[in-house]
């Protein structure tokens, strides 16, 4: 589990999707220490791995870990 002072705007982090992870890039960091939510910028993949689209999804901080930092 992260620290809650690693996880920063810019950061990319690994988030649950599905049975896997992808990564995003965190955009915004909220909420009281104990329930700190993690605002992830996260693509849309296609089949041949190209971006479709993007969304911005609100992740528990817990649920995450940093793979490179801003």
């Amino acid at each position: 589990m992260p620290d809650q002072k690693t996880i920063k705007p810019g950061d990319k982090v690994a988030v649950p999707w599905g049975l896997e992870e992808v990564v995003g890039t965190v955009i915004e960091v909220y909420g009281p220490p104990a329930r700190r939510s993690v605002l992830v910028r996260v693509p849309t993949r296609g089949p041949s791995g190209e971006t479709l689209n993007e969304s911005d999804i609100s992740f528990p901080e817990r649920a995450l870990h940093v793979v490179a930092a801003a």
